[in-house]
């Protein structure tokens, strides 16, 4: 992403960003539920041994998908000078019809990375995603150095790389698949899809309609709508913003570990029915989340223009700052929507999250009409106090139907505490005269100690309660 950041102009860059956002929104609308459908019963299936069911329900949802998908882009190439003058990027329209190809790749490769992760073959599927890193980073090397970087010279990159993620994903998940032994009740094996039809029908509907309800919300709407609002300065700074998000989000430990939590949380739960032990696995893992968010904010708030400058070039510093520190704060939240969803989805209660997406995805407006006033940030503080008013809801409604889920605000209270006190050591050394870069390490180290003084033992006991080990 540095590369990228350092290597595009402002206004392909401004391009990019807004092109990065149709991932999202095809990913949505090819979905049918068959993404959800994946994540509920495909553990179910495989941890039980019943191999000709598991094979049915991953073809049939990958098949369907990428039908719906290749028609759905098909649609966009057709009309794409139209779509590019709606979201602002009518002068590269070629870049815009080249991503498409971006898009089916790198929404399938989603696709596919969540049924290996469903089979706990995780190894897989990050081996795929580390290919892509890999690749676009020796790609953009090569490219910086040889002449000036052009936008369709990145897009045709990660197409190649892309693609070979999938050839990987591919092999492994039919590998998997025939490799799987059966339980050896054949019968009980066939009927499944008969005898579990409806069930499952009516789960895809539940979970495809909130998925389209909560399409309009986020990162991915506010890039869209920036790129008819904003100009090419301000949306690039959005974008990079963004983009600096998103690899936050990525790595926290709820996201990144989302693959490895959600069929382990749905397995114990199928077993032993006991909400309160998965809810609290689930808050847990919340919590060390927001750990790290709170070291990340302590060194944007002691450093932050510095840091941003370093990595951008000094080209996005003036309004990523308060942008970023938001997008923390609202990434906090967005990981206890995550919980949310995952234990909602555990029940078999994916329709309590449908009003609630519907009145996030709302928020956009908000962002609009907040627009004049604050600038860009208007978009993620909507998305903020939308988040706050749904998280809230959706927890009272699981509640209300005996899934109670409790929030550690003594977890999240300590959190607070250690950034305060590492934010007040950073700028104690700014005001004594000390460089940036001492203030940065020492905010970080006294973060660090009071984190091993007084969060260490909890995340600990995560961990081996993650892996079934007792503390």
């Amino acid at each position: 992403m540095v590369l990228v950041v350092h290597g595009l102009s402002i206004g392909d860059f401004a391009t990019y960003s807004i092109l990065v956002a149709l991932v999202e929104v095809f990913t949505a609308v090819s979905g049918l539920g068959l993404t959800h459908v994946i994540l509920r019963y495909v553990p179910e299936l495989y941890a039980s041994y019943q191999a000709s069911a598991l094979r049915f329900i991953v073809l049939a949802a990958f098949g369907l998908r990428s039908i719906v998908l290749v028609c759905a882009l098909g649609v966009a190439w057709l009309f794409s000078d139209s779509i590019g003058s709606w979201i602002g990027v009518g002068n590269a329209i070629h870049a815009l019809e080249a991503f498409l190809l971006i898009v089916a790749l790198r929404s399938t490769n989603q696709f596919l990375s969540q049924i290996l992760e469903s089979m706990l073959h995780q190894g897989t599927a990050q081996t795929a995603f580390s290919l892509i890193a890999v690749g676009r980073c020796v790609g953009m090397l090569w490219l910086t150095n040889s002449n000036q970087v052009m936008l369709t010279d990145v897009i045709w990159l990660e197409v190649i790389c892309e693609a070979g993620a999938m050839c990987v994903m591919l092999f492994g998940i039919f590998d998997s698949l025939w490799s799987k032994k059966s339980n050896g009740d054949e019968n009980v094996d066939d009927d499944w899809h008969n005898t579990n039809r409806t069930e499952v029908i009516r789960f895809a509907t539940s979970a495809y309609l909130q998925h389209l309800a909560t399409l309009p919300f986020g990162g991915n709407t506010n890039r869209l709508v920036g790129g008819a609002m904003f100009g090419s300065v301000m949306m690039a700074s959005f974008g990079f913003a963004l983009s600096l998000y998103e690899y936050a989000k990525r790595y926290l430990p709820t996201q990144l570990l989302i693959g490895l939590i959600r069929p382990i949380v749905v397995a114990r739960y199928t077993t032993t029915r006991n909400f309160s032990v998965a809810a609290g696995l689930c808050e847990q893992s919340l919590q060390v989340n927001l750990v790290i968010l709170t070291a990340m904010l302590a060194v944007l708030l002691v450093c932050g223009e510095e840091l941003l400058g370093l990595i951008s070039g000094g080209k996005y510093v003036e309004h990523s700052v308060v942008l970023l520190c938001v997008l923390l704060v609202f990434l906090g939240l967005e990981t206890q929507r995550l919980v949310l969803e995952v234990l909602a989805q555990m029940v078999d209660h994916y329709e309590i999250l449908i009003p609630t997406n519907l009145f996030l995805s709302l928020s956009v407006i908000g962002g609009v009409a907040g627009y004049a006033l604050l600038g860009a940030v208007a978009f993620p503080i909507a998305n903020l106090l939308a988040l706050v008013i749904a998280n809230y809801w959706t927890a009272h409604r699981l509640a209300s139907m005996g899934f109670r889920y409790s929030h550690d605000w003594a977890g999240t209270g300590w959190s607070l505490v250690v950034f305060l006190i590492s934010v007040l050591a950073g700028k104690l050394c700014q005001y004594a005269g000390i460089h940036w870069s001492i203030s940065l390490l020492v905010t970080l180290m006294v973060f660090g100690l009071l984190f091993l003084k007084i969060q260490l033992k909890p995340t600990i006991r995560f961990a081996r309660e993650l892996i079934g080990e007792k503390a």
